[in-house]
């Protein structure tokens, strides 16, 4: 089974390097010479000597014919089993000519041995070419045409020698078209035909060879009769010509239509059939396949004439040949394909095969049946292609699930194998494996079963089952750790094939699952991976460059541990000399890997930076910017170190001629200032400030980008850095106007710049803000979640360093910015960053005062449109304390026209009354624990009994009472006091109706003050229950409360600040408690509520009356 499916798991290597044999142009006369040359100073001396010794007795006419000979038999010997006379003929500029002169006029034996030194010689390439420039072609030719067998033998062999230039022997095809060498082949065939010659072998095989390139080559063997020949020669059976014959055969019909017509007049076609079986050579029947591929493609007749012939039993058997005979090589993969291409076209496309084939197994009587079945259906899924598709498709999931049936552990051996084999085409054909689940994992499991010693086999089916019963993940399949450990032994010892098919699926596990990485480090993993990029081939050194960088980012140990396996060499290596791919993930894995400087790792890829190769840049600069944001300070700062000319090298390219170099500097350096502050605010930012700024002048959109990514980066640290400042007052008027472009994508990155900008705040105060609003609104509303962060923020600055009159105001309204922004909170999904920049923008919005005129105040969006009000909440239940605070700000402000919206939702969404809670006790400042007070008597207004609930599964209650508690002096504070402390805002609109019934008791308190809100919180809480006025009591509450309504006795009743009111009311509350009634602090509040009796105010007359 490995030798009939090795070919399909190396198509990486071998058929890379015979693809670029192929295409690689042949050398030019003037290249042979110099190849010549070149080689002279390696040869050996002695080898050196004979062949020159060789050439000067053949030189000389005085030489005898016996003389002669001897020499040719020499110089033969010498070609024929030393390498370096190769080279030595080849600096011996009379070598070739010499020898072609013989050929021309030497005698019969010295011709011969002439002709077959010529041949010999044509084994290197750049020797044929010589040899085919040294006119040997007439000479040959004429040699062919003698009589003596031997002669012709000898001419035969090296015309076959010459002519193997393939299709890009340019050269070779013009002199075989000059020298007519095509109908002079043909006529030499024709006549050793009559004789049955041993030449026949060699005649066809070098029409073969320049069927490929030779100009009129299928007219001219048309003109001489070519397709008699070859019926003849089939029909004839040397096995010499067939694999041959057959090829030109199948080649001409599909270059002649018409042929075919010949070809079914006669037997050629079953004998055609007749050479598919298992008695000829493994050529003999690709070729004749092939020619049965060709003409059932051609011709209806042949179709039908193939079927009536027993034709399709016999391709079947064609196609399972290989792995039933365990053939191997290139004839082993074209029998197979050329007999299912023939199979396909007999029966109407290959999705019919296949599902003739899937079906067929229901009805197979014994294992063999099975067994040829699954070898053939492998077969056609292995051709099957996008053509094939188009014509009609296949059903991956359906061929899967057919061939699981046949996956049973107790089945025949041989049948096992076969299911493996079509599994193997099924995972491995790029248009059928599209569809299926995993199909990587299983190609590559598939690889190794068919590689793999069978102490492993097992395991691996077993694996590969379970992933295709689609009932768990390739991590579970694999029986995690010793899963791990089995792939882990077979990077060692293994061959190269099975060595990637192991790490490649290690990749896909380090990619899939964290257990994984530990599971490879603990297994020994590292070692062998590194020794895998160090020596592995190009697809196992990226396939370990990735696990290794999967294993760096997921740990800190795990990195450190792979740093000491020494690592980064290899990686360098990748990153210089790999593909596309390779560079990238070496890059990547450099960056997850290097925590510290290397002087001379940097000095290499400053190096690669400046030279002409590699031609892009990208990963040089990724990897550079990953070690110079870990180099010291000063190694930077230190001229002519290897830091300082790294980062001079970047800045210098920012100039370069071409565009992506120059975006990518930028974006390189752009990702360095981001991640050092330090260096941000030395002198080599102001000097990528200069040149940077150079860029943001030019019509590419990608440099704009860049560019502004990078000012943005440099201006994090603008004040600090007052020369970075200076220039960036030069960059405002740009970058604003770069805001407004059409391309979202430029805007958003000038947005960034400006926001970082605006840090400094004189800056900020330079710009014309209804200007700027609209740019960075558009960037809130439409671009992405960072481009929309950054345009927050810079409201935020923007807001900071000036008062909301009312011009801006209206700006804010006219741009919809706040809606914007309340936008980006909900589309944040509790982003931290987000989150905080939108608070401040908000909370800065929310202090502003109710313009004169019509304008209104901005913050009023919010509630005009209560579902903006939900994120806001969300704030507080979930977020940092200092974003909880923010939120309870703005949210405070809500509460007079949405107390209905705030409390329900404060009582829906989980933990914010808790939150809310934690606030009010453990904030210092008093605008948030009355805020988050207004929040709570919201939420009670409903939804009292299940807030007290939740306090008390939280332990909060009690705490939250003590805090309440000790409010009660701070609410004698003024609305504003010296830091600045707003409560005066914050208000809750009861919405009470007065009674005209008992207008003498209540007073106006339709809307409740910040004064007013910790106490009527508390009288909330306090007609809950009796152990709740028992905690206020214990708390000091009396002494307290009877202290505040004898310093605000008497205070107009207008007023929405009726704390004495809402003080006697608490009492009221309070002493309906008989312990409350005994206690001291009772009998020294009656003296006070004496005194409110002969108030004016009925109303307190009533309430403290009542207490």
């Amino acid at each position: 089974m490995a030798a009939a499916l090795a070919w399909r798991f190396n198509g990486t290597n071998g058929g890379a390097d015979l693809d670029k044999v192929q295409d690689s142009e042949p050398p030019t006369p003037v290249s042979v010479m110099r190849m010549g040359k070149n080689r002279v100073n390696m040869e050996d001396e002695e080898t050196l000597s004979s062949v020159a010794h060789c050439i000067e007795q053949l030189r000389q006419s005085s030489s005898s014919t016996q003389e002669k000979e001897s020499s040719l038999k020499q110089l033969l010997d010498l070609v024929q089993t030393r390498d370096t006379a190769f080279g030595a003929v080849a600096s011996h500029s009379q070598a070739v000519p010499i020898l072609v002169s013989l050929l021309r006029s030497g005698s019969s034996g010295i011709k011969m041995l002439s002709a077959t030194v010529l041949g010999s010689l044509c084994k290197e390439e750049e020797l044929r070419v010589k040899v085919l420039l040294g006119g040997c072609i007439p000479p040959l030719l004429a040699l062919l045409r003698s009589k003596s067998a031997e002669s012709q033998t000898a001419a035969a062999k090296t015309i076959y020698a010459v002519s193997q230039g393939g299709i890009r022997d340019h050269v070779g095809s013009k002199i075989f078209s000059t020298e007519n060498v095509v109908p002079v082949l043909w006529e030499q065939l024709k006549v050793s035909l009559k004789n049955e010659s041993l030449v026949d072998g060699l005649l066809t095989g070098a029409l073969k060879n320049l069927s490929k390139s030779t100009e009129g080559f299928w007219s001219a063997t048309v003109r001489c009769g070519g397709v008699d020949i070859l019926i003849k020669l089939i029909g004839s059976g040397q096995t010499n010509t067939l694999a041959n014959v057959c090829n030109l055969l199948g080649a001409l019909m599909m270059e002649d239509s018409s042929v075919c017509s010949k070809i079914l007049s006669g037997e050629t076609t079953k004998q055609l059939l007749k050479l598919l079986g298992p008695g000829n050579e493994t050529s003999i029947r690709a070729e004749a396949a092939g020619a049965l591929k060709s003409l059932s493609a051609q011709s209806k007749e042949a179709r039908r004439e193939v079927a009536s012939s027993n034709g399709i039993p016999a391709l079947i058997n064609a196609t399972i040949a290989p792995s039933k005979e365990f053939m191997h090589g290139e004839s082993a993969q074209a029998l197979q394909e050329n007999a299912m291409c023939a199979l396909a076209n007999i029966s109407g496309g290959l999705s019919y095969v296949i599902s003739s084939l899937g079906e067929s197994l229901q009805s197979c009587s014994s294992s063999a049946q099975i067994a040829d079945t699954l070898g053939a259906l492998a077969s056609a899924l292995m051709i099957y292609d996008i053509n094939a598709e188009s014509i009609s498709a296949s059903d991956p999931l359906v061929i899967e699930k057919t061939l699981m049936k046949q996956f049973k552990p107790k089945a025949p051996f041989l049948v096992q194998e076969r299911v493996i084999e079509a599994l193997a085409s099924l995972y491995s054909n790029p248009v059928l494996c599209k569809t299926l689940a995993d199909s990587d994992a299983k190609r590559l499991l598939v690889g190794l079963i068919t590689m793999a010693g069978t102490e492993v086999q097992d395991d691996l089916m077993t694996s590969l089952f379970a992933l295709c019963k689609k009932d768990c993940d390739l991590w579970q399949a694999l029986q995690g750790r010793e899963g791990v450990q089995l792939l882990i032994s077979l990077l060692g010892l293994s061959s190269e094939q099975q060595q990637e098919c192991a790490v490649a699926l290690l990749a896909l596990l380090s990619k899939e699952n964290d257990e994984c990485k530990w599971a490879i480090t603990a297994a020994g993993g590292i070692p062998p991976l590194v020794q895998i990029l160090e020596t592995g081939s190009p697809k196992a050194k990226e396939d370990s460059a990735t696990i290794i960088g999967n294993l760096c980012n997921h740990s800190e140990d795990i990195r450190a541990c792979v740093e000491s396996a020494d690592a980064v060499p290899a990686l360098l290596w990748l990153l210089k000399n790999g593909s596309d791919n390779g560079k990238e993930i070496a890059s990547k894995t450099l960056n997850h890997l290097i925590h510290k400087s290397d002087t001379g790792t940097i000095s290499q890829l400053s190096a690669l930076l400046t030279s002409e190769q590699p031609e892009s840049k990208i990963y040089v600069l990724d990897a550079l910017k990953s070690l110079l944001s870990v180099a010291p300070l000063n190694d930077i700062l230190h001229e002519g170190s290897a830091a300082n000319d790294a980062v001079e090298t970047m800045i210098k390219i920012l100039s370069s001629p071409k565009e992506e170099t120059q975006a990518t500097s930028a974006s390189a350096l752009a990702g360095l200032f981001h991640c050092r502050k330090d260096l941000r605010e030395t002198h080599i930012a102001v000097k990528t400030l200069w040149s940077v700024m150079k860029l943001i002048d030019v019509q590419s959109d990608r440099i704009l980008m860049e560019a502004s990514c990078c000012l943005a980066a440099i201006f994090l640290s603008v004040k600090q850095n007052k020369e970075v400042a200076a220039v960036g007052r030069d960059a405002l008027a740009p970058l604003v106007s770069l805001a407004s472009s059409t391309v979202l994508e430029v805007a958003e990155q000038a947005t960034r710049a400006l926001a970082n900008l605006f840090l400094d705040h004189e800056l900020s105060a330079l710009v014309s803000f209804e200007e700027i609003m609209f740019p960075i609104t558009r960037v809130l509303k439409e671009g992405t979640l960072d481009g929309r962060i950054h345009g927050a923020a810079a409201i935020a600055r923007l807001l900071q360093c000036r008062p909301i009159n009312q011009a801006i105001s209206d700006t804010i309204n006219r741009s919809g910015a706040v809606l914007a922004l309340a936008g980006l909170l909900e589309a944040a999904d509790g982003d931290a960053s987000a989150t905080s920049e939108v608070l401040d923008a908000l909370v800065l919005l929310s202090r502003s005062k109710v313009s004169s005129g019509h304008t209104k105040a901005p913050w009023t969006a919010l509630a005009e449109n209560p579902h903006t009000i939900l994120p806001l909440v969300s704030c507080v239940a979930d977020a940092v304390p200092a974003l909880q605070d923010k939120a309870i700000e703005v949210l405070s402000r809500l509460c007079l026209d949405q107390h209905d919206v705030v409390g329900g939702l404060v009582s829906e969404i989980p933990g914010c009354i808790s939150s809310a809670a934690r606030r009010v006790i453990g904030s210092n400042l008093l605008k948030v624990k009355v805020g988050g007070c207004a929040l709570l008597v919201c939420a009670a207004k409903e939804h009292c009994q299940k807030q007290i609930e939740i306090l008390s599964d939280s332990s909060l209650y009690i705490q939250l009472i003590h805090s309440l508690v000790g409010m009660i002096n701070t609410a004698n504070l003024p609305s504003e006091n010296g830091d600045g402390e707003s409560i005066a805002d914050i208000k809750i609109s009861r919405h009470s109706k007065e009674n005209s019934s008992d207008t003498e008791m209540v007073p106006h308190t339709a809307v409740i003050s910040g004064n007013m809100i910790p106490l009527w919180l508390l009288a909330v809480f306090a007609r809950h229950d009796d152990k709740t006025r028992a905690e206020i009591l214990e708390a000091g509450a009396v002494q307290m409360l009877t202290e505040k309504i004898s310093q605000n006795a008497f205070l107009y009743v207008g007023e929405e600040d009726n704390t004495a009111w809402v003080c006697a009311l608490l009492l009221a509350l309070l002493f309906q408690e008989r312990e409350v009634n005994r206690s001291n602090s009772a009998s020294h509040s009656i003296p006070v509520l004496s005194n409110l009796l002969r108030s004016d105010e009925p109303a307190y007359r009533g309430i403290h009356a009542g207490a």
